[in-house]
């Protein structure tokens, strides 16, 4: 028997790995895959060009994780001013829109500052979803013009479908003369809440977590195939079989949760009910540099398959040859709302057509390299059934010895340095328990 077992080699994995290494505890994780990464993995191709599943950055506020992150690579990391931007309706706008509307029809924003006034002066409003909470934080024109429309992209649902437990910092409330200023200014209004990020130099997103192979004994090619827990014992794919006595995983909840033989009933039904987005991720290399001063750009469009660009080339030109740039385009689906009916590889010309489109790719721009893949767990769908479903499922959890942490694992909007961390807090849960 293992005294304990980490389910996952990605960024939580990491975390509590690393608890342990520092307690002198033994520790066996098991990894389906034959790298490590997880979400944060980076893929070469053609040993040319770099990618990671979907876009990562690192903007921390936390110096104990940037002061990891960098030493796995020797500091040699690059940063950034963070530099997205917005794509509506043929239109380049400064992120975040909201105070940066300046250029549109002096009509739709009249009617867009209007909207505003009447919900500063509206005292407690009446949120129970997310799109009462948009209406009465920017009004109607511009919530069902901008966040509305992308929400359905990247959602795949409505927002009145969606709680608002997931917002945090990401959607920035203006001042009014905030808004004012933006509708009669040129000038750009930085107030995104990412304002500079690290990324890594060489190797793409996952070198931040070379020190994983020096911390613990990681098994690959072990994917899970069941739990026992009258037994404490692991199945794998392949076969073999492990006993534990204290269990973390990083893997998604619903995925864990269902291949427990002997939980309830209620319990499957429960996991049943958890929705998340996959991802398609369609890839370009193309023959000229700096392709776009954004390091992303958010596409509102719903004629538009593309729900986000990004263009890694500009996060470290170790990701593409010398002289060329890169492009990332995400498309969203979910089984519970948008059912994904295509191949990855379907939507290449598809997404090259929007990039000519919009004007990113010139007639004398040639795409020396394309791919597209599926990543299966892209975002965590806040709809109205998660909540009571999670909290069921975590507190089971718990009574069974085995702890979680990480993106899927809590069922939330964790970024790499918080999924960092919620794998190293588990692990002390479990240490408290063991010392």
């Amino acid at each position: 028997m293992s005294k304990v077992i980490i389910l996952g080699a990605g960024m939580a994995g990491y975390g509590a790995a690393r608890k342990f290494r520092e307690e002198n505890v033994e520790v066996l994780m098991f990894e389906k895959n034959d790298y490590y990464g997880g979400h944060c993995a980076s893929y070469l191709f053609d040993n040319k060009w770099v990618f990671d599943d979907g876009p990562h950055i690192s903007f921390t506020k936390s110096e104990k994780v940037k002061d990891i992150f960098a030493s796995n690579i020797d500091n040699d990391y690059v940063e950034f001013q963070a530099n997205p931007c917005n794509y509506w309706k043929g239109k380049w706008i400064t992120h975040p829109a909201q105070v940066n509307l300046n250029g549109l029809n002096a009509e739709f924003n009249t009617q867009i500052l209007t909207e505003m006034i009447d919900t500063y002066q509206e005292s407690n409003p009446k949120i129970e979803n997310y799109e009462q909470w948009l209406y009465s934080t920017y009004g109607k024109t511009f919530s069902e013009n901008f966040p509305m429309k992308y929400t359905r992209k990247f959602h795949t649902t409505e927002a009145s479908n969606l709680t608002i437990d997931w917002l945090g910092p990401r959607l920035y409330k203006p001042k009014l003369e905030e808004v004012i200023y933006g509708m009669l200014s040129p000038a750009k209004s930085d107030v995104h809440y990412i304002k500079e990020f690290r990324y890594p130099r060489h190797g793409g997103y996952v070198s931040f977590m070379k020190g994983i192979e020096r911390t613990i004994d990681i098994h690959f090619k072990h994917e899970l195939s069941s739990i026992n827990l009258s037994r404490n014992e692991i199945g794998f794919v392949n076969g073999r079989k492990v006993k534990y006595k204290y269990l973390i995983s990083s893997l998604p909840l619903n995925k864990l949760i269902l291949s427990i033989e002997d939980a309830p009933l209620e319990i499957k039904e429960a996991a049943n009910k958890l929705a998340c987005t996959q991802c398609v991720l369609v890839n370009f290399g193309v023959n000229r540099p700096n392709i776009s001063d954004n390091h992303w750009i958010y596409f509102y469009d719903e004629d538009f398959y593309t729900t986000r660009l990004s263009f890694p080339s500009m996060f470290s030109s170790d990701l593409a040859p010398v002289g060329c740039s890169s492009i990332q385009a995400e498309i969203y689906f979910s089984d519970k709302y948008k059912p994904l009916t295509k191949k990855p590889e379907d939507y290449i010309p598809i997404i090259k057509d929007e990039l000519i489109k919009c004007g990113i790719l010139g007639i004398r721009d040639e795409v020396l390299f394309s791919n597209a893949w599926l990543s299966p767990y892209a975002q965590v769908i806040f709809d109205h059934d998660r909540k009571p479903a999670v909290d069921l499922l975590h507190e089971f959890l718990i009574e069974n010895s085995i702890y979680y942490g990480g993106r899927f694992a809590d069922w939330s909007y964790a970024w790499s340095d918080e999924s960092f961390l919620r794998g190293e807090h588990a692990a002390k849960e479990i240490l408290r328990k063991i010392k």
